[in-house]
């Protein structure tokens, strides 16, 4: 079972209205150091910079989930570029769906579209190589997340 994720028209919407505030905020804190005003044109641009960083990383991406003989496989492709996670679904030790666990493995890779809201995300904790605990927050539908269920039970 595989599914792909990527970001619509309601995410454009969101992304469009952040960027004409974060504006509005970066030329009044210009217009707030007269005499200086090269200092509050450097905070806009850094400020622009980790907004873009946010933006690139979850919006433009494009995430697909493949459950294939047991194994659970993410993947994030950015252009050329692939960040994959690939592990047997025995592997995984807890599940939690919902707003982020406190005492899940850190750190959190994440591996989903939305960047405000938790409550479609699944957390999954499991070992990684040689025995280490880490995390990975997905989106999967109603339908994937049953079959991780499943499998993680066999």
């Amino acid at each position: 079972m595989t599914e792909e994720h990527t970001s619509g028209g309601k995410e454009f919407c969101f992304v469009i209205a952040v960027s004409a505030i974060l504006y509005i905020m970066c030329a009044a804190m210009v217009s707030l150091f007269n005499e200086y005003a090269f200092i509050g044109g450097i905070i806009s641009v850094l400020i622009f910079c980790v907004y873009g960083y946010f933006v690139l990383t979850h919006y433009t991406s494009r995430f697909t989930y493949s459950l294939k003989n047991g194994r659970l496989r993410i993947n994030r492709m950015i252009g050329k570029r692939n960040k994959e996670f690939e592990f047997a679904c025995t592997d995984i030790e807890r599940v939690y769906y919902g707003s982020k666990p406190k005492d899940f493995a850190k750190p959190v890779h994440n591996m989903r579209v939305r960047i405000v809201s938790t409550k479609k995300t699944l957390y999954i904790e499991y070992k990684y190589g040689n025995g280490v605990l880490t995390t990975v927050a997905v989106e999967p539908t109603e339908k994937m997340r049953r079959r991780i269920e499943k499998e993680r039970n066999k």
